[in-house]
């Protein structure tokens, strides 16, 4: 069975080893239409019904005025009531028709499997798992659909990392509600390099930070 590996002591940890228990994609977030329930759509038309005969009413008082004498009293009361109700129903329509909500993709409760270890020239397992966070106002929080997940190798300690492989994990739900994204990676017989690291990033997003870097223990080989 994997294990799997939590926070590292900050005293210990590598200076590039970046393991954050939450993270929201850098990508442009999409938008999307407001979905309303039956209760909600029937009160706003009900809403919507109120002011539409708000400002008929005004509009027939205002035709009760012209029949002169007394009745232009009722221009006092029929421009206001049109004026304002029929102001108040097209902003009410042209808003329902341009509500919409973000659509966030992000995770948080990150945990990441790597094994005991990582022998070159046979597999290693990662497992990701994660909860979608919940959703603020106006939003919805959605999980990415897949997760790039790359071998790195370091040829000094501190030099930057080669991708020797790369998988792409999509996304499962497991039985207790959680997320999980797994693949295999390997790296070819005979490489050599100093240190060994890993990285999870977005499928569709290449040039934006990865979702965490992990250092992997090298093991002797057999």
């Amino acid at each position: 069975m994997p294990q799997q590996h939590r926070l590292p002591d900050p005293a210990s940890a590598s200076a590039d080893e970046r393991l954050p228990t939450s993270w929201t994609s850098a990508m442009p977030q999409a938008t999307e239409r407001m979905q309303r329930t039956a209760a909600d759509r029937i009160a706003w038309l009900v809403a919507l019904a109120v002011l539409v005969f708000m400002a008929l009413f005004g509009f027939q008082a205002m035709r009760w005025s012209l029949a002169g004498g007394w009745q232009w009293l009722w221009m006092l009361v029929g421009l206001p009531f049109f004026g304002v109700f029929s102001v108040l129903s097209v902003l009410a329509v042209v808003m329902r028709l341009r509500e919409r909500r973000r659509v966030r993709v992000a995770l948080e409760n990150i945990s990441l499997e790597r094994g005991e270890g990582f022998r070159v020239g046979e597999p290693l397992e990662l497992r990701l798992r994660a909860t979608v966070p919940a959703a603020q106002e106006d939003e919805r929080t959605v999980a990415p659909e897949r997760i790039a997940m790359r071998l790195m190798r370091h040829r000094t300690a501190d030099a930057a990392g080669e991708r020797c492989c790369e998988a792409v994990a999509s996304r499962e739900e497991t039985r207790d509600g959680r997320l999980l994204y797994a693949c295999e990676l390997r790296a070819e017989a005979g490489l050599d390099a100093s240190r060994w690291s890993v990285e999870l990033q977005e499928a569709l997003d290449d040039g934006c930070a990865p979702i965490l870097t992990a250092q992997l223990r090298l093991l002797p080989a057999r």
